[in-house]
């Protein structure tokens, strides 16, 4: 500012731009992190790394896991309206929401299926489905200790068991873990002859260590998200499209992002833990050396290229919106603190499940219409899209997966025709 500043007036426009340069936002203050002792860190670190040391443990033995929330049906809601239009008429923001946990080993080498928390115990959209990930369910969707406690003996130790005799390795491994309330006491997690076991972090360095706390639950919503407005392109009602998805279709969503996140990735988010240097950390490039004006133009460039398939996405499923980065990333992370402790989590995390077999959550989904393509039609269909693969990409198992599903549609056909068949046979 010039002079003594006292006729400064700026406009809100000048601030919008301002804080956009700069990367200023406003963020609603609660959580771990208020609380987070930098001073705690290393008296972590050294039992962790006494602990390694002492059982020996390769860095495909450490695993860590964290519950996160996801609001799977909800789109951005921001648009643009004329001036004498009070509100912008539009859909109901749909908040149906599930916990998310998810796992993997230091390496990245090792991502286990992710478990879904639900309300239904039996959604109907699962009739019929092999699901690609663990699906439990509790009365108010949140992970709860009997829940956890399933898992880590139904399924991590299983898995990881598996994992390490094929890589060779002695079956040992431990679990870092945050001290959550729906997590069980330390002694009910471990194996009979405790080669796998837990560690609990304590919650004041917990935002500060905890792996996939540094990038991988917030790349994987990304990715979720972006899949999700994927979805929604071509419908031409947005609101019929949202009473349309089911929670079937949010898992094979969530699959998919969780697929794209990358062991490189991964490894990265482990480095406040296990002190891995980033592969542009030298002696050469000291980042306290980089002038402010440099990293700023970096972490905009870094926001930009993340979110730019988001930005794409969105002004074709919403043109008339305006969406900024800051925007879209208060967006996908608009469910990270519904997870397990923010809300009301403290009175369900040890109490029974309390769900019907049947019936679906008041969010949960309406069945959409009934499948009328026949499988004669599907196998079109099916040409017609290798076809448009073949010539527009150069994937031969994007090709492959299309002819396994041609495959089936071949199947039901042929099985068609042989009903046919025998119905004209005893006509006659």
């Amino acid at each position: 500012m010039y002079g003594n500043g006292s006729g400064f007036n700026a406009s809100s426009g000048w601030l919008n731009g301002f804080k956009a340069r700069f990367g200023i936002r406003l963020l609603k203050i609660f959580g771990e992190k208020l609380s987070s002792d930098q001073e705690a860190v290393p008296a972590f670190k050294a039992k962790f790394w006494r602990l390694k040391n002492d059982l020996q443990l390769d860095e495909n033995q450490v695993y860590n896991a964290d519950e996160t929330g996801l609001f799977w049906k909800l789109l951005p809601d921001k648009t643009y309206v004329s001036s004498n239009e009070k509100n912008a008429c539009g859909r109901k923001s749909e908040k149906a929401r599930v916990t998310v946990l998810v796992c993997t080993n230091a390496t990245g080498k090792h991502k286990l299926k992710p478990l879904v928390i639900g309300q239904p115990k039996k959604p109907r959209s699962f009739r019929k489905f092999q699901l690609p990930l663990n699906y439990r369910c509790s009365k108010r969707a949140w992970m709860t200790a009997d829940i956890f406690e399933e898992w880590f003996h139904n399924s991590f130790v299983p898995v990881v068991t598996t994992f390490l005799i094929h890589e060779g390795l002695p079956v040992k491994a431990v679990l870092i873990l945050d001290n959550a309330p729906c997590h069980p006491k330390q002694k009910l997690l471990k194996t009979e002859c405790g080669s796998i076991f837990v560690l609990y972090m304590p919650p004041n360095v917990t935002p500060l260590l905890q792996p996939m706390d540094q990038n991988v639950i917030r790349l994987t919503k990304l990715h979720y998200r972006t899949n999700l407005l994927k979805s929604a392109i071509g419908k031409d009602e947005i609101a019929d499209f949202l009473k349309k998805i089911t929670l079937k279709d949010a898992i094979c969503l969530l699959t998919q992002a969780w697929q794209k996140v990358d062991a490189d990735v991964i490894k990265k988010c482990w480095c406040p833990l296990l002190d891995y240097k980033h592969p542009i950390d030298n002696d050469e490039c000291i980042e306290d050396d980089v002038p402010l004006s440099v990293l700023r133009q970096q972490i905009v460039a870094q926001q930009h290229s993340e979110f730019e398939e988001l930005l794409n996405l969105t002004e074709t499923a919403f043109p008339q919106s305006n969406l900024s980065v800051n925007e879209l990333r208060i967006w996908t992370g608009i469910d990270d603190n519904c997870a397990n402790g923010t809300e009301g989590v403290i009175d369900d995390v040890n109490q029974p499940v309390e769900a019907s077999d049947e019936d679906e959550d008041e969010h949960d989904e309406i069945n959409g219409d009934k499948c009328t393509i026949e499988a004669a039609e599907a196998i079109k269909i099916f040409d017609k899209a290798i076809h448009w693969t073949e010539h527009n990409t150069n994937s031969l198992e994007h090709i492959i997966f299309l002819n396994n599903i041609r495959d089936i549609a071949v199947k039901k056909s042929l099985e068609a025709s042989k009903k046919q068949s025998m119905y004209y046979i005893g006509f006659l």
